[in-house]
């Protein structure tokens, strides 16, 4: 097993004008081991590497796009945190678990696609990312983290899946531009302030396999139509 670190970049990887290509020997990439790299604009990740750790692109504020092929298993705590060109990031089939903070801030997210292998989208996860519009969550996912999507002010739809027990507290918080939300049969708890000041928010869909909505999870939503607001009082929910 070889890990790409700090200390063997020029190793490990061929560099021309920005972009860095990962020799397909590398089967891990090592914690903070880009980070702070400005100039790096694109990175060839290739399908040997297993993991990506913690803090491993953090701060690379010129990095424009990146695919995570199928061989990665975990996208490590603030992976890709404040890559603020990020437009582009494809998560393809086999990653399991999206870390803390792992794309917060990465200002520049227009969309992103989580696969159906990912198991649990991790607190804070993309807190912050201000141009994300749309969000789709495959068959699979079973826990969305507390401020998962939180401060995700351009984000106008989300798809939940059935497979999702749970959303966790402030998950969707200050999703100004959110119009409406189903969320599906097999959700069990809608966390504290998950859907707060979500002021464009018209209609909520809410299963009857919801068995607690937390305090304040929809306080400020002041668009809410009346059909909506009738029934979350059927869940004795007050705002």
């Amino acid at each position: 097993m070889i890990e790409l670190t700090k200390n063997n970049l020029n190793k490990y990887c061929n560099i021309t004008a920005g972009q860095y290509k990962i020799k397909k020997d590398v089967t891990s990439i090592g914690n903070e081991a880009f980070e702070n790299c400005t100039s790096l604009t694109s990175v060839i990740i290739p399908e040997g590497v297993k993991s990506i750790g913690y803090g491993a692109f953090e701060n690379c504020t010129s990095l424009t796009s990146v695919i995570i092929p199928e061989g990665v298993k975990s996208i490590g705590y603030r992976a890709f945190f404040n890559c603020t060109a990020l437009t582009s990031v494809t998560i393809k089939e086999g990653v399991t678990s999206i870390g803390i903070r792992a794309f917060r801030y990465c200002t520049a997210l227009t969309s992103v696609t989580i696969p159906s292998s990912v198991r649990s989208i991790g607190n804070i996860a993309f807190e912050n990312c201000e141009a994300l519009i749309s969000v789709t969550i495959k068959e699979g996912v079973k826990l969305i983290g507390h401020d998962a999507f939180r401060y995700c002010t351009a984000l106008t739809s989300v798809t939940i899946p059935s497979s999702v027990t749970s959303i966790g507290n402030m998950a969707f918080e200050n999703c100004e531009a959110l119009i409406s939300v189903i969320i599906p049969e097999g959700v069990t708890s809608i966390g504290i302030r998950a859907f707060r000041y979500c002021t464009a928010l018209t209609s909520v869909t809410i299963p009857n396999s919801v068995t607690s909505i937390g305090d304040g999870a929809f306080e400020e939503c002041v668009n809410l139509d009346n059909n909506t607001k009738d029934l979350l009082k059927r869940y004795n929910y007050i705002s």
